[in-house]
């Protein structure tokens, strides 16, 4: 299957993109670019992809205009994603789009590539939620890979699966309904720390480079919370995150 990728390109202050659905994107800012799916799903055997490009200096906010919710096919195929994000030198990225719901049956395959130059910055947010209401949820495969000035800082795949008693034990997601991620790159590491807010476990790891991941899992509503709040946290005051929780 050949796949077009919709392309935004960020350069001498403008914004440039090309798209079509099931994957649009809208500008709504000056810096600011939703991505909106037309048409419903994603649907087993859909592959979307998005490729980016952010020039020297720029910025550029990435957000969805609503949850993305993930069902099965009549073949029962995987759903695809592949995202490609290069950052020139000093180019800063946000990425939170609303949460993912993975329905029962489904199977989504995510792979996120992420290419920073030296003096680039990217905070990428993400949440996944294992079902609707009165679901187990499908499987997640979705991995992450991290560079940084041409060196590896991360590469990390996560395996989830409603319907898999291994994976909902505790070596898996310990039964959690959502979990969801900050990942930090060009701000320097964080100290490790872990806590339990009742409804939400979670940990924050420095990075062996410029940067922090921290990891959360809980209930939709308490992981959605925790991670508003530590991307207010981080952007108030990035020095001192640290110290936060």
């Amino acid at each position: 299957m050949t796949v077009v990728p919709a392309h935004l390109a960020v350069a001498d202050g403008r914004m440039r993109w090309t798209s079509r659905p099931p994957v649009v994107l809208r500008r709504t800012g000056v810096r600011r670019m939703h991505l909106v799916a037309v048409g419903g799903g994603p649907l087993g055997g859909d592959v979307l992809a998005l490729e980016v490009d952010v020039a020297a200096g720029e910025h550029l906010d990435l957000r969805s205009a609503a949850a993305t919710v993930v069902q099965p096919g009549r073949l029962r195929e995987p759903a695809r994603l592949d995202v490609t994000i290069r950052l020139a030198e000093g180019a800063h990225l946000t990425w939170y789009p609303e949460p993912t719901v993975v329905c029962d049956h489904a199977d989504w395959r995510v792979a996120f590539r992420l290419d920073l130059a030296a003096g680039a910055h990217a905070r990428v947010v993400e949440q996944i939620v294992l079902g609707r209401a009165g679901q187990v949820g499908g499987r997640v495969h979705s991995t992450l890979d991290v560079t940084v000035d041409g060196t590896p800082l991360l590469l990390a795949t996560t395996v989830l699966d409603g319907a898999d008693p291994a994976l909902r034990g505790p070596g898996g997601d310990g039964g959690a309904r959502s979990t969801g991620t900050v990942l930090d790159v060009g701000d320097a590491a964080a100290s490790e720390r872990a806590g339990d807010d009742g409804d939400v476990v979670w940990a924050r790891s420095p990075l062996a480079g410029p940067g922090t991941l921290t990891t959360a899992a809980g209930s939709s509503l308490g992981v959605g919370a925790f991670l508003a709040r530590e991307v207010q946290e981080c952007s108030d005051d990035p020095a001192g995150r640290a110290s936060v929780g």
